[in-house]
């Protein structure tokens, strides 16, 4: 008999895939935490019952999350993650070569170790290399109490609903706020503004809040519902859209590796939004989530996702 992993259903839509092994399972004190080997995405780290990144899939969404904000810091070199157990965000961060910390804030151990132990490629490394420094403590109070100062922020989180939307709160970003270092960028996934255009207009809605310059910007994620995925960056003197090409180049170069999704011409086009998302963005102006009416109005190919 087939075996399917399949996120709860929502709104009307469910997207799943044939499990080929369960690997591991757990409550942790935090979340239920498994690790399956799908077909397609491959061996993945299922939290909460929600997909979050797999061996085949894991560069579409940390590229964007990681690249994208610390290429349009002109000289990162102290970085925080919140969250991110699975290493990838840091395993990109540490591609940086100006980058000498880089310090995690991960509240759940069990998901560190359990991806260090079955899905250690995604981590590639990373928590050996001497830049890093992880915590397991409970990244708001972290904000809340720091006095370090941090060129970049990456909230690598769960959607902002349920324990997770404090991460949004205006308490947590105004403490993100106060912990970054002059010109300092704070970014986040903000979800799929197809499938989740509540979540999408709660997190630009509170950056916009927090926040002088805020600038959501798109990719494509597969394993996530619609696909269409975004990230918003937060910041009160860079404008993340705008960067010199030729020392980005430079610096890209500098790597030492080639990447899968991010370019300089990718990390332009990201900020450039379709013309419903546009419509979607201006909502953000009001509290009030966008209805459903407004949806249809805007030309949202999902207006049914709201009732």
């Amino acid at each position: 008999m087939d075996d399917w992993f399949a996120e709860p259903p929502y709104a009307g839509c469910e997207q799943r895939y044939r499990v080929l092994q369960r690997l591991h399972a757990q409550t942790t004190p935090w979340q239920t935490l498994e690790v399956l080997d799908l077909e397609g995405p491959g061996r993945a780290l299922i939290l909460a019952g929600t997909l979050q990144t797999s061996l085949n899939d894991e560069f579409t969404y940390h590229e964007p999350l990681v690249h994208v904000p610390l290429f349009a810091h002109p000289n990162p070199h102290r970085v925080l993650i919140v969250g991110g157990g699975d290493g990838g965000a840091l395993r990109h961060v540490l591609l940086h070569p100006s980058v000498d910390r880089a310090l995690e804030v991960e509240i759940d151990q069990a998901v560190v170790e359990v991806s260090l132990r079955l899905l250690p490629e995604i981590s590639g490394g990373a928590y050996s290399d001497p830049r890093t420094e992880l915590k397991i403590q409970d990244g708001a109070k972290f904000l809340a109490d720091t006095s370090e100062r941090f060129d970049v922020i990456l909230i690598d989180s769960t959607d902002p609903v349920g324990p997770a939307a404090a991460l949004i709160s205006d308490e947590f970003l105004r403490n993100a706020r106060r912990a970054l270092a002059p010109g300092g960028l704070l970014a986040m996934q903000s979800g799929s503004p197809i499938s989740q255009p509540r979540e999408w207009h709660a997190t630009i809605r509170a950056f916009k809040k927090a926040f002088r310059i805020v600038k959501p910007y798109l990719g494509y994620v597969p394993i996530y519902p619609a696909m269409l995925w975004s990230w918003v960056i937060g910041s009160d003197e860079v404008d993340p859209g705008s960067f010199d090409e030729l020392s980005l180049r430079s610096r890209l170069d500098g790597l030492g590796t080639e990447l899968r999704v991010y370019n300089p011409a990718m990390h332009r086009a990201a900020f450039v939004l379709p013309n419903f998302v546009q419509a979607l963005l201006k909502t953000t102006d009001r509290d009030e989530p966008p209805t459903a009416a407004q949806l249809r109005a805007a030309g949202h190919p999902l207006p049914g996702v709201i009732a």
